[in-house]
């Protein structure tokens, strides 16, 4: 299956629906491996504490293998320590976090990725605690080439959308289940969220969804509804809150549409939706409830950072993004491959290959690229 428009946004559709129905995780990861082209994709829990490492949920994965990770390999799992390094929401490479010179003296290749014909393509830890985290990790078969680059920007464009619905059935899983500790954990998350009522009026707006719609910039919230400054967008977002609110009347969660909404200041914010499925029959409920979900998105808030610049406008990996920033900090080649513990060739390398992804020649051409980015100004 292609990359497209479509199946990317049935896919996100999906993946915002699963933190409050957990049956469709398990839906999402399947179609994310038939968009990908690759054949396994999963989520694991790593305690360090207990030493305890699991597969939670996967699509592709042998069961047996999962199994054998579970009872003895993941002790002896050689991406992991310098996977540790890594910081929440850093996508790392398989080979970048054990080269594959030494993942094959390894019993952890011989005895498991060997037999069932996997190796890791890349992760990125969705949850990181002092002595835990959850990470999700992409798969590719054990003798096949790295995917192309189409398939690398797919991942990045996907990686912050998985985490953003991980971290919050992560707040949803931890937190009692009383209103304060639900809205604390909306309120923690880096995308504006509006439960609505059976009328479309707003019964919660967490602190982001509060702030984009104060910025009157695309979207407003008034009367306790939401709408949009651009007719064509208004009529796009009632739409899909009246489709929501409708699918709430029946027993399922699902996904109810997607909106794009345009902003004087530029760009558009991204708004969908899912229906939620009341406890118990809307009539016995004697004060309004929540039967809809409206999840808005700011995609400048992913490309905030000159790091999320580079990777989002110029594909460079994380190694890259890492290295291109260090020499932005003013060190040199030298230095960047000893802070990194790589050699200088490997460094030189990744240099070459930013040249040829950003268009320049030389260094002076790239840390000119980089404080024009920096700045905003047109390159």
């Amino acid at each position: 299956m292609q990359p497209t428009a479509e199946n990317l946004s049935k896919l996100l559709l999906t993946l915002y629906a699963a933190p409050m129905r957990p049956e469709l995780w398990s839906v999402f990861l399947k179609e994310f491996t038939a968009v990908l082209g690759l054949p396994a994709v999963a989520i694991l829990h790593q305690d360090l504490a207990r030493q305890k490492y699991a597969f939670g949920i996967s699509s592709g994965m042998d069961p047996v293998g999962e199994a054998l990770y579970a009872q003895y390999y993941g002790q002896i799992d050689p991406w992991r320590p310098r996977f540790l390094d890594k910081r929440e929401g850093e996508l790392s490479f398989g080979d970048e976090l054990c080269p594959a010179s030494e993942l094959r003296r390894t019993e952890f290749y011989t005895d498991l990725l060997s037999k069932y014909d996997v190796n890791l393509y890349c992760s990125v830890a969705t949850i990181k605690r002092p002595d835990s985290f959850e990470l999700i990790s992409i798969y590719r078969g054990l003798h096949e080439d790295s995917p192309d680059s189409r398939i690398s920007a797919t991942i990045q464009l996907i990686i912050p959308h998985i985490r953003t619905a991980l971290q919050l059935r992560y707040q949803l899983c931890e937190a009692d289940v009383s209103a304060k500790n639900y809205a604390d954990a909306l309120h923690s998350l880096n995308l504006g969220v509006i439960l609505l009522d059976t009328q479309g009026r707003c019964l919660f707006v967490s602190r982001k969804a509060e702030t984009i719609c104060n910025a009157n910039d695309g979207i407003y919230l008034r009367h306790s509804r939401l709408g949009a400054h651009e007719p064509v967008a208004n009529q796009s977002l009632h739409k899909l809150i009246n489709r929501a609110v409708a699918v709430a009347t029946g027993k399922t969660i699902r996904p109810c549409g997607v909106a794009s909404i345009p902003r004087r200041s530029g760009g558009a914010l991204v708004i969908s939706a899912i229906a939620l499925s009341p406890q118990a029959p809307l009539a016995q409920y004697t004060a309004p409830v929540a039967v809809a979900a409206i999840f808005i998105r700011d995609p400048k808030d992913e490309i905030a950072s000159l790091p999320g610049i580079l990777s989002a406008t110029y594909g460079l990996t994380a190694a890259e993004t890492r290295l291109t920033s260090r020499l932005f900090a003013g060190c040199s080649l030298a230095q960047a491959a000893e802070d990194r513990a790589v050699s200088l060739e490997t460094v030189r390398a990744q240099l070459k290959s930013i040249f040829n992804k950003t268009g320049v020649r030389r260094q002076t051409d790239l840390l000119r690229l980089l404080a024009e980015l920096v700045k905003g100004t047109p390159t």
